[in-house]
């Protein structure tokens, strides 16, 4: 991975994303906690997720075309100022009123999960353009290490600081990662590419529909994503699912929640390390298939024997599995997807995923309170053995890995 580690921006740019991933981390690990543990706070944390995911729905296609639009550089630098200013109003609230209300907390998480759904997709495109070819497994494998390392971090601060520390001065800490994450990008030397000048001849319409069309040809590769993109929905969906597990199913307190985050970027990490190996080794339809896999059995192991020791030692599996599928459909999707597309084509993924979020979260923000969170991590599990079966109907993608089993397509 030296090629990569020794490139300046490459330095710089996992810097600024370490602080703002330990930043945000802490915050939006923290609001679920805070929620779920005031009264009818469950259901008001669901009905809080499922309008943004709504929200975040219909504004995905938009981002993506703006993505393609504009510098990618200057979409990360923006994404960093806005994180800063809602970060820094928040904290004030809290500072100024002693105290955080139901509607603050919620401001909280609105702002951290619009910053979310700008930033990445913003980087992942921007990585692909001033990024080789060659360098894009190891950027990948280098970039999901360093995010789980910062998610670990976060848990860890967490679990310490959720119930010691003033909210307040949680969130005056995470705005200032986003002022360093600024300054550091700024500094990464960017010229755009000429893909700009022909996006922004057309409409936002017609660059919306100029992804779908690229995507309408390829039907197995877009089986193929939406399958391996299952569990990071699983992820999504247990941001809200876990807290309500730990609490009241578990019957334990926050410090578990923030272990449970520990182990999981534990199980991340290796993920990172060990993808490119198995990549190399097995090639990419069994190793998605495998790490597809591990998350459906640690899900459904989950839901069904719910002892804390086993949950924690489930999450490094889901940590592995999310992480390792994650690596392995990056790379597929770098080589195989033309960057002046990268955008839309990400956000309609993007849609399609919080289309699931949506039609999850509204169920479960309804139910859970009377049948249990481990009752619909159960159909979160059914949901991931479909995607088992996606990712084996698309092994024709990868003949060369599998010609055994592409001969009888």
């Amino acid at each position: 991975m030296s090629s990569v580690i020794r490139d300046g921006r490459f330095q710089k740019l996992i810097f600024a994303n370490i602080l703002s991933s330990i930043g945000s981390g802490v915050t939006m690990i923290g609001v679920p906690w805070l929620l779920v543990n005031r009264d009818g706070g469950d259901q008001i944390y669901g009905y809080a997720t499922f309008c943004m995911t709504i929200l975040l729905f219909f504004l995905s296609p938009y981002l993506g075309v703006l993505i393609d639009r504009l510098p990618r550089k200057q979409v990360l630098l923006f994404s960093e100022a806005f994180g800063f200013l809602t970060t820094i109003l928040f904290a004030g609230c809290g500072f100024f009123s002693g105290a955080y209300e139901t509607w603050h907390l919620i401001g909280v998480y609105v702002g951290g999960s619009l910053y979310y759904t700008l930033h990445y997709p913003a980087q992942f495109a921007f990585n692909q353009e001033i990024f080789t070819r060659e360098q894009y497994q190891e950027l990948n494998s280098v970039m999901e290490i360093q995010n789980q390392a910062a998610s670990m971090l976060a848990g860890g601060l967490t679990s310490v600081l959720i119930e010691r520390v003033d909210f307040s001065l949680i969130l005056l800490v995470d705005a200032f990662t986003y002022v360093v994450g600024f300054l550091l990008l700024s500094l990464i030397p960017y010229a755009p590419s000429q893909r700009q000048t022909i996006v922004s001849n057309a409409s936002i319409w017609s660059n919306m529909k100029e992804g779908f069309l690229y995507l309408k040809d390829k039907p197995l590769f877009t089986i193929f994503y939406i399958s391996s993109l299952m569990p990071f929905i699983g992820v999504m969906v247990g941001n809200y699912l876990f807290p309500v597990y730990i609490a009241k199913t578990l019957g334990t307190d926050g410090t578990i929640m923030g272990l449970a985050d520990v182990m999981y970027a534990v199980g991340a990490i290796l993920g990172g390390y060990t993808i490119p190996f198995l990549l190399r080794r097995q090639g990419e339809f069994r190793t998605v298939l495998m790490t597809v896999g591990a998350f459906t059995a640690g899900t459904l192991l989950i839901a069904a024997i719910p002892v804390i020791g086993l949950f924690l030692i489930l999450k490094i599996t889901l940590g592995w599995g999310n992480a390792g599928s994650r690596v392995a459909r990056n790379t597929i999707m770098m080589n195989e997807v033309p960057n002046e597309v990268m955008g839309r084509v990400n956000s309609f993924f993007s849609a399609v995923g919080m289309l699931f979020r949506i039609s999850l979260l509204g169920l479960f923000a309804q139910t859970v309170a009377y049948t249990g969170a481990s009752f619909s991590l159960f159909i979160v599990g059914g949901l991931l053995i479909f995607a088992c079966a996606g990712v084996f109907v698309s092994r024709s993608l990868f003949a060369k890995d599998v010609p055994t089993l592409s001969k009888s397509l």
